[in-house]
Protein backbone atom coordinates (compact mmCIF):
# COMPACT_ATOMS: atom_id res chain seq x y z
CA UNK A 1 0.00 0.00 0.00
CA UNK A 2 1.10 3.22 -1.14
CA UNK A 3 -0.20 6.91 0.71
CA UNK A 4 -0.27 9.74 -1.87
CA UNK A 5 -0.21 13.16 -1.53
CA UNK A 6 -1.90 15.68 -3.62
CA UNK A 7 -2.16 19.44 -4.17
CA UNK A 8 -4.44 21.63 -5.90
CA UNK A 9 -3.31 25.18 -6.23
CA UNK A 10 -2.41 28.13 -7.99
CA UNK A 11 0.96 29.58 -9.44
CA UNK A 12 1.73 32.77 -11.28
CA UNK A 13 4.56 32.50 -13.65
CA UNK A 14 7.31 34.21 -16.01
CA UNK A 15 8.53 32.94 -19.49
CA UNK A 16 11.14 34.83 -21.27
CA UNK A 17 12.15 33.83 -25.04
CA UNK A 18 13.93 35.59 -27.77
CA UNK A 19 12.98 36.25 -31.33
CA UNK A 20 14.58 37.96 -34.69
CA UNK A 21 11.52 40.62 -35.01
CA UNK A 22 8.34 41.46 -33.26
CA UNK A 23 6.62 39.59 -35.93
CA UNK A 24 7.48 36.27 -34.91
CA UNK A 25 7.43 37.30 -31.37
CA UNK A 26 3.94 37.97 -32.10
CA UNK A 27 3.01 34.71 -34.22
CA UNK A 28 5.18 32.50 -31.56
CA UNK A 29 7.94 31.33 -34.51
CA UNK A 30 11.18 31.08 -35.35
CA UNK A 31 12.30 31.33 -31.98
CA UNK A 32 16.27 31.92 -31.11
CA UNK A 33 16.38 30.35 -28.08
CA UNK A 34 13.84 27.83 -25.50
CA UNK A 35 11.47 29.05 -23.47
CA UNK A 36 12.54 29.88 -20.22
CA UNK A 37 9.56 29.69 -17.56
CA UNK A 38 10.06 31.03 -13.64
CA UNK A 39 7.56 30.14 -11.35
CA UNK A 40 7.69 33.17 -9.10
CA UNK A 41 4.83 32.06 -6.54
CA UNK A 42 2.88 29.22 -5.61
CA UNK A 43 -0.73 29.33 -3.67
CA UNK A 44 -1.79 25.65 -2.59
CA UNK A 45 -5.43 25.33 -1.81
CA UNK A 46 -6.00 22.14 -1.15
CA UNK A 47 -3.80 19.14 0.04
CA UNK A 48 -5.54 15.75 0.21
CA UNK A 49 -3.63 11.84 1.45
CA UNK A 50 -5.40 8.88 -0.34
CA UNK A 51 -4.63 5.26 -0.12
CA UNK A 52 -2.96 3.89 -3.29
CA UNK A 53 -3.11 0.10 -4.20
CA UNK A 54 0.29 -1.01 -5.59
CA UNK A 55 0.25 -3.93 -8.11
CA UNK A 56 2.74 -6.36 -8.53
CA UNK A 57 5.89 -6.07 -11.53
CA UNK A 58 4.59 -2.72 -12.43
CA UNK A 59 7.21 -0.63 -14.22
CA UNK A 60 5.84 2.75 -14.23
CA UNK A 61 3.85 5.09 -11.54
CA UNK A 62 0.71 5.75 -14.04
CA UNK A 63 0.36 1.61 -14.45
CA UNK A 64 -0.87 2.10 -10.21
CA UNK A 65 -5.03 1.99 -9.44
CA UNK A 66 -6.17 4.13 -6.92
CA UNK A 67 -9.00 2.76 -5.12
Amino acid sequence: MAIKKIKNGEATFRTEQKFNTVKDAVDSINAITEEEITVTEIKIDTTRIKKEEVKDNVDRQQDREIK
